[in-house]
């Protein structure tokens, strides 16, 4: 096989192209010419695209200039070529997504970083692929991790917290004749008497801006990146309680 490169402009795109091509499917190979560059030529038979034509139509839209082709043998005739790209199409189409395989690497890129969407999973495609995954593995570790929807209003600053117990343990420790020291410090520990209302902060978090949900993140007020919350300690944290609350049911 020889591999040359070309000016794309001297290439046709297969007018009798059985297979057509959505903006999805353009866009994902796009994204993946970008993020790898060409890895297989295009195949042509006399200056028209027979195989590679979602390939080509992605980099004209990137704006390439020149793109690698292998040309077919000299003795095919049309309907050679015309077979050629039906078998290429169709044999593509056979193949079949070995599910626990897909997911496990879906879940290794999405945990590392990778933008799935760029590799043409839409995220209702991957939110299936790791339900089907889990289902077939009770004991996998895959984390589900809560989405944070508007659902409805943006509620009040004032509803996401009862501060009432805080507010009478704080006056009596402020009307009280204790020093200042002791005053900081009640008034420290009263703040542990505040109830969070964890139903509307993930509804104010969905409508907060970036930076305030960076903080509320930081704050463990709703959790989004598990790495984060590792290196934060609070999943450390998560499991001190855990092992206190075994420790008291085994005195009890």
């Amino acid at each position: 096989m020889k591999v040359e490169t070309v000016l794309i402009e001297s290439l046709i795109l297969d007018p009798q192209n059985a297979r057509k091509h959505s903006k999805r499917n353009i866009d994902t190979i796009a994204a993946s010419l970008t993020k790898f560059g060409q890895r297989k030529p295009i195949v042509v038979h006399q200056d028209v695209v027979i195989a590679g034509n979602g390939t080509l139509e992605a980099a004209k839209a990137l704006g390439w200039h020149e793109i690698t082709i292998s040309r077919c043998p000299d003795a095919w005739d049309e309907n050679t070529a015309k077979a050629y790209a039906l078998a290429d199409n169709r044999s593509s189409e056979l193949a079949e997504w070995d599910n626990q395989t897909l997911a496990s690497q879906l879940l290794d890129l999405d945990a590392n970083g990778w933008n799935i969407g760029k590799l043409g999973f839409t995220k209702d495609d991957f939110e299936e692929i790791k339900k089907d995954f889990d289902d077939e593995n009770p004991y996998t570790a895959t984390v589900n991790v809560p989405h944070y929807e508007i659902v409805g209003e943006k509620p009040e600053v004032s509803d996401l917290a009862d501060l009432q117990k805080f507010y009478e343990l704080n006056a009596q420790i402020q009307a009280s004749d204790i020093s200042e020291a002791d005053k900081g410090f009640l008034a420290l520990a009263a703040y542990r008497h505040v109830v969070f209302n964890y139903k509307k902060i993930a509804e104010y978090y969905a409508h907060a801006p970036v930076e305030v949900q960076e903080l509320m993140e930081n704050s463990a007020l709703v959790i989004i990146d598990f790495n984060n919350a590792i290196r934060n300690g609070y999943v450390k944290f998560a499991d001190t309680i855990a092992e206190l609350e075994s420790q008291n049911s085994a005195g009890a």
